[in-house]
């Protein structure tokens, strides 16, 4: 099980990269078909949040605690047995007994098709009276295949942003200049996976129309693999698959993490091909 994770902070900027490879999972007998998840915290008013499958326990995620706003639940894509299954999404306290762990923020039953993956992304603002409400997107995650290069996408989870151009620019810093790479973005939307060249960039997000970058924030280059380490994913290394997500600012009332800024987090969809021999 391959999982890899790292942070790059600048300004306005959260990039984190995460993935676990569900195909490097031991075959056991009797194991039932399975679906691939994972889960984002996007709600940016409250405390972390526990994601519970309360229909039962074995082929079940149990790593989607504590995740906080604009953080991926451990491990990143989980297997889960897969047909119709009923989970909980509550506010996290470490006391169990606490009336944290029985504010229920969402009560649903999902199902997921076998050998599919999906991102739960947790959108919305959980505080009365608060618009949108908090609520899970569920994203069918149709992975392409390997690239020669990299593969890239958006989503745009920015509540009160208003509508979006990105643009990819070398760093961070230069001058944004011709078509974007997508246009007029929406909240809610998910783009297509871009094929990219590999190289570093920056993904830059300015208001619908505008070359005034709002969010600037590089991809994480990746480290390339050897006979004894395997790489891990990023803008230099063929073979990526990744995602960046455009996040809010928490609101003045929030009672978790604090971000003054809008941000952007990246997140492995699938890490490049090994090399090293399969265990």
């Amino acid at each position: 099980m391959r999982l890899s994770r790292f942070s790059l902070l600048g300004v306005a900027v959260s990039a984190m990269v995460g993935c676990t490879e569900p195909s490097d999972e031991p075959t056991r007998p009797n194991t039932p078909p399975l679906a691939f998840v994972r889960y984002i915290n996007a709600v940016p008013d409250t405390l972390s949040t526990t994601v519970r499958f309360i229909d039962q326990v074995a082929y079940s995620p149990i790593t989607f605690a504590n995740v906080a706003f604009r953080s991926v639940g451990q491990g990143n894509y989980q297997p889960t047995e897969a047909k119709a299954r009923k989970l909980r999404v509550f506010t996290f306290s470490a006391d169990v007994s606490a009336a944290g762990n029985t504010n229920i923020l969402v009560d649903t039953t999902l199902t997921f098709e076998a050998g599919k993956y999906y991102t739960l992304l947790h959108l919305g603002y959980a505080r009365p009276g608060s618009t949108p409400k908090q609520r899970l997107v569920v994203i069918n995650d149709v992975l392409p295949a390997t690239p020669a290069g990299i593969a890239f996408r958006a989503i745009h989870a920015g509540l009160d942003v208003g509508n979006v151009d990105i643009y990819a620019t070398p760093t961070t810093t230069d001058v944004i200049t011709g078509t974007p790479l997508l246009a007029n973005v929406a909240l809610n939307t998910v783009s297509a996976y871009l094929p990219r060249a590999t190289g570093a960039f920056a993904a830059r997000v300015t208001a619908a129309g505008s070359t005034t970058a709002v969010i600037s924030a590089a991809a994480p280059a990746g480290t390339a693999g050897s006979a004894s380490v395997d790489p891990l994913a990023g803008a230099t290394i063929a073979g990526s698959i990744i995602t960046a997500i455009a996040f809010p600012a928490t609101p003045a009332n929030s009672a978790g993490a604090r971000f003054t800024t809008p941000g952007v987090v990246y997140y492995v969809d699938k890490q490049p091909p090994r090399t090293t021999p399969n265990p």
